[in-house]
């Protein structure tokens, strides 16, 4: 009978057949690898730009990418960027835009079957409007952005967002409306509250970052022409003299000088074609009417210091998002990356989230670009396929919740993150780890760090105003690269280290995991009334590298601490992890707290990390007084903010160590 059957003509049509028919492709889902849950069907994208109305009279500039070449559809998932940087520049010379058709993940968003849009914020690009950062007008506009774009015809209902830092706090502004068609968020590089993330790093001005951001923002929002320093004008959204070019919409820049603003009105065009409403330039004028955001800040000492508009810096940040996204239960994927300066807030904002919105959490070894950065060098993990793994999360997450298909994304453990020296990638079900075990390491007298305190001692440090935590040709590090400048080298404090005080461990015997929130708690005085405190944890190799592995920092009259829970202002969310927090409101500063020689112990949480410490390496703990010109100088001690300046007073600090004071680091340590 079997042999028969092989024999015969159905049999040899069935094999036929099966030979013709492609078999389905393996269906696998994992940030490593997602295959045969969706694919390409798209060659080309349709570009354009338009104008949508506000409901203040105000216009919104938008960039729309459509598939094109492929399948017929009656619409398409949206996938939504809301930026205050450009949506579009254009060299006005050439005619030359640069777009999301440069961008390879927004481009394969694409072929994979979603349409884009990317807007320019009020004040900003070519929209109209002026602009104070982060303001509740934006988030009112990021609702009608949404809304708009769910009553366009390619449109299929369903929309996310993507896209870090700014564009990452303009997912939980727009989310606070809670829109129905904003199906999902991927927020990256957030912090919970932007006080500390990167305003005020423990109470102390970030002038290095926010002097640098401040500076960029000018000529990006007035639409300045300076190709040598990578500055061109926004892509204009109206074609006002209809030839089918926007690049001719950009005045000429009569003067040479970088800006058309200044060469009177009406304004002269390269094509001599005349204009009557003149769009883009009055568009571009209004911004002239922005605020700049270092020049108020740096005056706002504590976090519920009004603005000029009356908001304070509480009122502007994601955590007076967070009752009402939490209300509203959209599905939240957060990035990070352990060394970006809001390393803190991405797990704040999961951890605290987590049981009430459908909830993700990746961290990777990178910076505020979360796949750049020296330590991937160090680790020997390429940036490349970090990118990879990023790229996969995003068409993980937008196809479970924007098309709908069942992928297993929400069957994997919810945290995914990266050992630094370790197993590298791994899941983990919950933050802060429950296998955690704090592990306490006591100063010293003599400079260690110690398993047991011992007898109590004291150990003097003189300030040095001078140090500085930037590094290589860059002069960067995590704090002013949240504005991009990153180290171009790995962090190596070992010379930085001898303008501080350091406290060194033993050679470990073993390997060390270290994965989750360190602190350190330190009993100091001084011979000032005011301080700031600097720490650095740092892997000291055999070789002497004193590579950096976190940090923190407080200025000593933010000391008190406060019930972090009231981080939301309304004190009704439980804030997670239970991190120490010193709130930062005017009645939280004590003035003159070190005065009188008094004893003061500081409690401060250093950003999280997942690093393990290899057999044969030590610990080090590092303290200093300041770090110039990343933060500013404590106003008591330097009116001039010049480490130079002969009339500072700078503090001797004495650090005390032993039982009485238990000054310590203490360490997340994982069991392995």
């Amino acid at each position: 009978m079997y042999r028969s059957l092989l024999l015969t003509p159905q049999y040899v049509l069935l094999v036929l057949l099966c030979a013709l028919v492609p078999t389905a492709e393996a269906q696998e889902s994992s940030p490593q690898a997602y295959t045969g849950y969706s694919e390409a069907e798209y060659g080309d994208v349709a570009f354009s730009s338009t104008y949508i109305p506000l409901r203040d009279g105000e216009r919104m500039a938008v960039d729309i990418y459509l598939p094109q070449e492929g399948p017929k559809r009656d619409g398409f998932p949206v996938v939504v960027q809301y930026t205050p940087y450009q949506r579009s520049v254009v060299d006005p010379k050439t005619g030359k835009v640069s777009n999301l058709t440069r961008k390879k993940l927004e481009m394969d968003l694409v072929a994979h079957g979603y349409a884009l849009v990317r807007a320019d914020m009020r004040g900003t690009g070519a929209s109209t409007g002026w602009l104070m950062d982060f303001i509740p007008a934006l988030w009112e506009d990021g609702k009608e952005l949404i809304d708009w774009i769910a009553e366009q015809p390619w449109c299929d209902g369903n929309v996310g967002m993507m896209g870090g830092s700014y564009l990452g706090w303009s997912q939980t502004a727009t989310a606070f409306h809670r829109p129905k068609a904003l199906k999902c968020i991927m927020p990256t590089v957030v912090p919970l509250e932007g006080y500390t993330g990167e305003v005020y790093p423990g109470g102390i001005y970030l002038q290095g970052f926010l002097k640098m951001w401040s500076a960029g923002m000018h000529p990006s929002q007035r639409s300045y022409y300076l190709p040598d320093e990578g500055v061109l004008p926004t892509l204009p959204a109206e074609d006002e003299d209809g030839d089918g070019d926007l690049a001719d919409e950009v005045p000429l820049d009569q003067n040479g000088n970088g800006t058309f603003l200044d060469d009177g009105f009406p304004p002269k065009y390269a094509d001599g074609s005349e204009r009557t409403r003149h769009v883009f330039y009055q568009a571009i004028k209004e911004h002239e009417k922005n605020l700049d955001y270092h020049s108020w800040a740096k005056e706002s000492f504590f976090i519920d210091a009004p603005s000029p508009l009356g908001f304070d810096l509480s009122d502007l940040s994601p955590n007076a998002h967070v009752e009402a996204i939490m209300a509203g239960g959209i599905p939240i994927y957060n990035v990070g990356g352990w060394f970006d300066g809001f390393a803190r807030g991405t797990m704040e904002l999961y951890a605290t989230m987590k049981d009430r919105n459908p909830s993700k959490v990746i961290m990777f070894p990178g910076f505020h670009s979360v796949t750049a950065g020296p330590y991937y060098e160090h680790l020997g993990y390429d940036r490349g396929a970090a990118a990879d793994v990023l790229a996969r999360e995003h068409f993980r997450f937008f196809d479970r919740y924007l098309k709908g298909i069942d992928n297993g994304i929400e069957e994997d453990a919810p945290i995914y993150l990266y050992t630094m020296h370790g197993d590298g990638w791994r899941f983990e079900k919950e933050w802060p780890l429950a296998r955690e075990q704090r592990t306490p390491l006591f100063l010293s007298a003599d400079k260690q760090l110690q398993r047991e305190a011992s007898t109590p001692g004291t150990l003097p440090y003189q300030a040095d105003f001078t140090h500085s935590s930037t590094y290589g040709d860059s002069k960067g590090n995590r704090w002013v690269g949240i504005g991009g400048r990153r180290p171009s080298v790995l962090p190596d404090r070992a010379q930085k280290d001898q303008q501080c005080l350091t406290f060194t461990g033993d050679l470990l015997d073993d390997a060390l995991e270290v994965t989750g929130h360190p602190s350190v708690q330190i009993t100091v005085s001084s011979t000032e009334a005011y301080g700031d405190f600097f720490v650095y944890l740092e892997d000291v190799t055999p070789t002497g590298e004193a590579v950096l592995v976190t940090e923190g920092q407080l200025r000593a009259g933010f000391h008190l601490l406060v019930d972090n829970d009231l981080i939301v202002e309304s004190g009704a969310v439980n804030v997670l992890p239970e991190l120490p927090w010193h709130g930062y409101r005017e009645v939280d500063y004590v003035d003159g707290a070190l005065a009188d020689g008094v004893q003061r112990e500081l409690v401060i949480s250093l950003h999280p990390t997942s690093w393990v410490f290899q057999e044969g390496h030590r610990i080090r703990l590092t303290l200093a007084c300041a770090d110039w010109p990343t933060f500013r100088l404590h106003p008591q001690l330097s009116p001039a903010n010049d480490p130079a300046d002969g009339a500072n007073r700078v503090p001797t600090i004495t650090v005390h160590t032993g039982r009485v004071t238990g000054s310590r680091l203490e360490l997340p340590v994982i069991p392995r």
